[in-house]
């Protein structure tokens, strides 16, 4: 991860939130946030089951899906993270990716706690 990447982008939050105010869905940002929560607690387990069934396609896939929808969060560090994960696991070093997501439970608990106050 980027240490100049900062933990949320407020400028795409803000945008979530005005689609939010026009569409009158006022819970659309946290249900999103409950999501990425819910991807984020079964990671480590879906992706380690990826691998042993050699699915690397889906290891890769599923790095590649929080990447983006962190991202599209405003969460950016927690996508550098998973960028990062990615392309471990592109490069076949799928303990090096295990090991990056295990010792990111700081990032990610900053991460959604920043999402959730946002």
């Amino acid at each position: 991860m980027n240490d100049a990447t900062p933990l949320l982008d407020r400028g795409l939050i803000d945008e979530i939130r005005k689609i939010e105010h026009a569409s009158g869905q006022k819970d659309l940002f946290s249900g999103f946030v409950r999501k990425l929560e819910g991807f984020l607690a079964a990671f480590s387990a879906d992706f380690a089951n990826l691998v042993a069934r050699g699915d690397t396609v889906g290891a890769v896939r599923a790095a590649h899906t929080l990447k983006g929808t962190c991202r599209q969060l405003g969460a950016m560090a927690l996508g550098d993270l998973f960028a990062e994960i990615e392309a471990s696991a592109k490069a076949g070093d799928y303990a090096e990716a295990k090991r990056k997501f295990d010792g990111s439970t700081s990032l990610i608990s900053q991460s959604l706690e920043a999402l959730k106050q946002a």
